[in-house]
């Protein structure tokens, strides 16, 4: 008698089966504030955005631009009132944006804590400039003609 599916354990149907809902691996978004920051976050603290970058960079995280268009303009809106952007021409939602003074501030020490932490990897390599120095004085030259007999010896053989 039946119809093409079949019930679940309880008799109605799950989610899955029916299907809507989300998958077990339903891959979630970004929140459209934090696409439209990391966009900002990619061009600099002194640099401009236009509102066309901006739908760009949302539009390229899944986001349909068609029917959103609303929620984007209530988030850029929010963002620009709590300071994190800041408009530079246009007015409303259209013109161009930068990054606030709070959030420059921050981005400006990641940027610092990054660079000191690289400077301290390498502080352990030998640095090319090093090398040249070494050249001009006595200990510096024997050195640098230990390894090219070095190098003989093991041609040698």
């Amino acid at each position: 008698m039946g119809g093409g599916r079949q019930a679940s354990a309880s008799g109605v149907p799950n989610k899955s089966e029916n299907g809507h809902g989300p998958s077990p691996k339903a891959h979630r978004k970004p929140s459209m504030s934090k696409v439209i920051m990391r966009a900002m976050a990619d061009k600099g603290t002194r640099n401009r955005v236009s509102l066309a970058a901006l739908k760009k960079a949302v539009t390229s995280n899944g986001y349909n631009m068609t029917h959103n268009i609303w929620r984007f303009k209530r988030v850029l809106k929010k963002l620009v009132d709590n300071g994190m952007l800041q408009q530079v021409t246009g007015r409303g939602t259209s013109g161009s944006f930068r990054l606030g003074k709070k959030q420059a501030s921050k981005l400006k020490a990641k940027r610092r804590q990054q660079r000191r932490r690289s400077s301290q990897r390498r502080s352990g390599q030998r640095r090319s400039g090093q090398h040249r120095s070494l050249l001009g004085s006595k200990q510096g030259h024997k050195r640098l003609f230990k390894g090219v007999r070095r190098v003989a010896k093991c041609r040698r053989h």
